[in-house]
């Protein structure tokens, strides 16, 4: 599982890559046109640069930043210009089963494509045998503008090899002699990559026993691992440089029971697979999770279901890379099983996983398989846990039928609230309209405390005192809001705040 390179790539690696591009591109070697009637140009001042770890030699421009990185199984290099606007970029792994340099020439402009959405292609160029792709475009990465980049990919047996150059658009011609000095100079060190055919050395740790405090399972953990006792068989176990070693239950709601609550996760039944990403996902654990091996062991479904009869049961093993929540590179293992259950209510995943640093995960896979194959579930636990069982599940089916009824009733007192919001609203809009078709205005007299006068096509009145006074000007058409009987200028009832506090009640 470690990443491997031909021993013959090691010293020669981006030169062969360069070579081919020379003979499939007609312009990639113009920079020597006119050789012989003009000195070149003294080129820039270069310095050897190793990288962070040691994987990687380049001979770059004083002020320029390198800087090392891993994806899955491909380890990466970046080198920038002070400005970060040219650069070269190189990234070496091994190829996946039945890859081409047109798949990965594909899954290269995708990468640039979610940067930024007006990549363009505008040529590409194979080799007869399909094994090198080479192509070039532009993009508009964030914060950089518009940017030109020549790309160069390779597949060759089991290895995958990805070079690209880019500077902002119109000086690709001008920085090309430069950025292809440090392409061609760039060196994969020997020990960085293990060779093809050859696996990487084995790591051993001692292991000792644990046991969990409520005395339900026991197993084998490297010494001076730090783990969490979740009881009932799940922990979580490891230490700060990415390793993990995890024993884990998650219970899930199906969408049927309608429950919408802060910290319950709402799935219908998934197999062990699609319920992992869902669960990492929602819980932020990974990201940019991948399978490369799913293992559906229908085998072990079907032991477990000879026990198991409240619902159907998937066995999955799985084997992924994903980015970590500190951002790591990491792999992963998982033996999952998912729970269902007929009434379609609920289910649960229960999993086993052990996690690496990516470039860690082979050298430790002899440990992780003794340490998965040393977890046991404690007899006599186990046996008191399935009598306490019934009792458990009338408890849960408690909670989760008070829950669905709490929920009913926010749903239920928020439909009130509309309908009554929608009920005053229409309330409103047929006064507006009676008053409109009557030929009626009311007004407001803050002097008699809210006293309400109305106003009609016979004159104005004192909804209050019932008293009257005909024709002009206290008419309909002709009443402007004069208080009749004090020194006021009343006002109109003309908003919906105003017909509610003094009209309605």
């Amino acid at each position: 599982m470690s990443i491997r390179i031909e021993r013959s790539l090691d010293r020669v690696l981006v030169a062969a890559a360069l070579l081919m591009a020379a003979a499939l591109i007609p312009d990639a070697g113009a920079a020597q046109t006119g050789k012989s009637s003009r000195a070149a140009a003294p080129g820039p001042a270069m310095q050897k640069v190793v990288t962070e770890k040691a994987s990687f030699v380049l001979y770059v421009p004083k002020g320029w930043k390198v800087k090392e990185s891993a994806e899955g199984q491909a380890l990466q290099v970046h080198a920038a210009d002070p400005s970060g606007c040219s650069s070269v970029f190189f990234s070496t792994g091994a190829a996946p089963q039945g890859g081409s340099a047109a798949a990965l020439a594909k899954r290269e402009a995708a990468r640039l494509g979610r940067t930024a959405g007006d990549l363009e292609i505008r040529s590409a160029f194979a080799s007869r045998d399909g094994s090198t792709l080479v192509f070039d475009g532009t993009y508009s990465p964030p914060k950089r503008g518009k940017t030109e980049f020549r790309s160069w990919v390779s597949v060759r047996g089991a290895e995958e090899t990805c070079a690209r150059i880019e500077a902002p658009a119109g000086q690709l011609a001008a920085m090309r002699p430069t950025l292809l000095t440090v392409l061609s100079n760039l060196r994969v060190m020997k020990g960085a990559v293990a060779p093809a055919g050859a696996a990487a050395a084995p790591v051993r740790v001692q292991l000792a026993t644990h046991r969990l405090r409520d005395g339900s399972a026991s197993f084998l953990l490297p010494q001076g691992w730090q783990c969490q006792d979740h009881g009932k068989g799940t922990f979580v176990a490891g230490e700060p440089g990415g390793y993990s070693f995890i024993s884990g239950n998650v219970e899930l709601l199906t969408p049927q029971m309608r429950v919408n609550h802060p910290g319950i996760l709402v799935s219908p039944y998934l197999a062990p697979g699609p319920a992992w990403q869902f669960i990492t996902a929602r819980y932020g654990l990974a990201s940019n999770l991948r399978y490369e091996k799913v293992i559906p062991r229908a085998d072990v479904a079907r032991q477990m279901g000879q026990v198991y009869t409240a619902g159907p049961v998937t066995v999955e093993e799985l084997i992924y890379s994903f980015t970590s929540r500190e951002g790591k590179a990491t792999r992963g293992y998982t033996f999952g099983i998912s729970f269902g259950s007929r009434l379609g209510t609920s289910w649960s995943f229960r999993h086993l996983t052990v996690t690496a640093p990516a470039e860690r995960f082979g050298p430790w896979a002899g440990n992780f398989a003794a340490m998965l194959g040393s977890y046991r579930i404690n007899e006599r636990w186990a046996a008191d846990y399935a009598a306490q069982g019934a009792r458990r599940l009338r408890e849960m089916q408690q909670q989760t039928s008070a829950m669905v009824t709490r929920n009913a009733q926010e749903i239920r007192q928020m439909m009130q609230a509309a309908y009554d919001e929608r009920q005053r609203s229409m309330d409103y809009i047929d006064y507006q309209r009676t008053s409109y078709i009557r030929g009626q205005q009311d007004w407001i007299s803050s002097m008699e405390g809210g006293t309400v006068y109305r106003s009609d096509s016979w004159g104005t009145k004192n909804t209050t005192t019932g008293e009257t006074w005909e024709g002009k000007p206290y008419d309909y058409v002709h009443f402007e809001g004069r208080n009749p009987k004090y020194n006021e200028q009343m006002q109109p009832v003309d908003s919906r705040a105003l017909w509610e506090r003094h009209i309605r009640r």
